[in-house]
């Protein structure tokens, strides 16, 4: 499952660089997270409780920082989780990249190539979208809130397709 959302957060790029680059400060600020523990300088390890449908999860997993580059403001991440109670991992990757927009202003691109195995993988694509999308929205207002902006979630740009969708 690929997921990508833009948000606008009204705090500069190098501002907002320094405080997402801050994995257990960042996790803070997203929806569920029990707890982010630094492994070394590429590797945590964490839990997220989240509830998805009528099914709460409870997932404990590691996050590997595959690159970081402050020249260009990108970031990609492995994440792999699993849900003993259930029976459920999820593995793939993040990305994020900041776009200047003012000084002041930059837009936040988070994408997510995920692959959900188990009983995890059988909620179905519209429910995990959902959930992700009100995840990011919540994410985006609290990393606002805590680098002194705020943050307007973004319709993501499509590709023109013809009438046969190609």
């Amino acid at each position: 499952m690929n997921f990508t959302n833009h948000c606008l957060i009204s705090a500069s790029p190098q501002k907002l660089w320094e405080f997402l680059t801050d994995i257990p400060k960042v996790a803070t600020c997203l929806p569920g997270v029990e707890e982010v523990n630094k492994v070394d300088d590429t590797h945590y390890l964490g839990i997220i409780t989240q509830k998805v449908g009528v099914v709460k999860l409870r997932l404990s997993g590691k996050i590997e920082i595959e690159k970081m580059d402050a020249a260009t403001h990108t970031a990609i991440m492995r994440v792999e989780a699993n849900d003993q109670r259930i029976s459920g991992m999820i593995q793939g990757k993040l990305t994020m990249n900041l776009e200047e927009i003012s000084a002041n202003e930059t837009r936040l691109i988070a994408g997510s190539d995920i692959n959900l195995f188990g009983k995890i993988g059988e909620f179905g694509g519209p429910m995990i979208k959902k959930k992700a999308d009100q995840m990011m929205a919540e994410f985006a207002s609290n990393v606002a809130e805590r680098v002194g902006g705020t943050a307007v979630m973004q319709e993501v740009p499509t590709k023109p397709t013809s009438m046969l969708g190609i």
